[in-house]
């Protein structure tokens, strides 16, 4: 029995039925998820039940694993592996406990220079509701924009800084905090296609702007483009695999249950290629 793929929104995502991922997978198989990765940007397999030993296995089909700097999430004996629980989140410097991923829509570790192209999230556990995660497509954003603004915005570069939490230690901020330069405007490598590509919470500044004034022209941005329209919320199921190209694609955990009720994810980042 082959897998069947389901559009999950008219703008972003694909669910994947019928793949077992702990075991082998058919080059036919693979090839439809390849596609359906492409187009979709985000694609979830249902129902997986996955050792350690086996996510690495399963995640390692779509490319080579990469560092995280989220150091006091890291599984033990697994560190490519963060676990990312609500209920282990330290409150920030000004008090506030927000969850992992929570603060603001953003693509991932855009402070390494060679950032991930894609975010493996698997589902552990899971509040009774709740839980959700936004994904955006940013192909279609920047598409939206009038012609000026699109030469405008692809003339603007990001530097990148590490955040100071207190589940990254030291070495590291030291290691990881090395302010790399991104465009603001990504061309995908698969499609040529165009996409807005920024974290906020990680953006120092766009070259030759203030900080203030680089943060403003962002958040300005990126609440002119993120329309309904061109965005999924994801309601997990335990067992769910969900795969997000961060090339193209901006997220946002919601905050919308009790942290100490316990949302486990599994995260593993697929090492990409320097933007441009």
């Amino acid at each position: 029995m082959g897998i069947s793929i389901n559009p999950l929104s008219n703008a972003i995502g694909s669910e994947i039925l019928g793949a077992d991922l702990s075991q082998p997978v058919s080059s036919e198989d693979f090839s439809a998820i390849n596609s359906a990765m492409k187009k979709s940007l985000v694609v979830v397999f249902r129902g997986q039940k996955l050792e350690p030993n086996n996510l690495l296995s399963a995640v390692h089909l779509f490319g080579d694993t990469m560092e995280q700097h989220l150091t006091d999430t890291l599984m033990e004996g697994h560190p490519e592996i963060a676990v990312l629980d609500s209920r282990e989140m330290p409150p920030d410097k000004e008090g506030k406990i927000i969850p992992f991923g929570g603060r603001d829509w953003h693509t991932d570790h855009t402070n390494h220079e060679i950032p991930p192209k894609f975010t493996a999230l698997y589902a552990i556990k899971l509040p009774a509701s709740g839980g959700d995660t936004s994904f955006a497509n940013m192909h279609l954003a920047f598409d939206s924009l009038p012609s000026s603004e699109k030469v405008k915005l692809s003339s603007l570069e990001t530097v990148n800084k590490i955040e100071d939490f207190a589940y990254i230690d030291e070495a590291a901020r030291e290691k990881f905090g090395q302010l790399p330069i991104h465009p603001l405007i990504r061309t995908h490598p698969d499609t040529g296609r165009k996409a807005i590509y920024v974290h906020p919470g990680k953006l120092e500044k766009l070259v030759g702007m203030e900080p203030a004034e680089s943060q403003q022209l962002i958040q300005n941005l990126l609440e002119k483009v993120l329309t309904p329209d061109i965005c999924y919320r994801h309601k997990w199921k335990e067992g769910d695999l969900l795969l997000c190209d961060n090339r193209a694609v901006l997220h946002l955990a919601h905050h919308d249950y009790d942290l100490k009720e316990g949302r486990i994810m599994h995260r593993i980042l697929i090492k990409g290629e320097r933007p441009v």
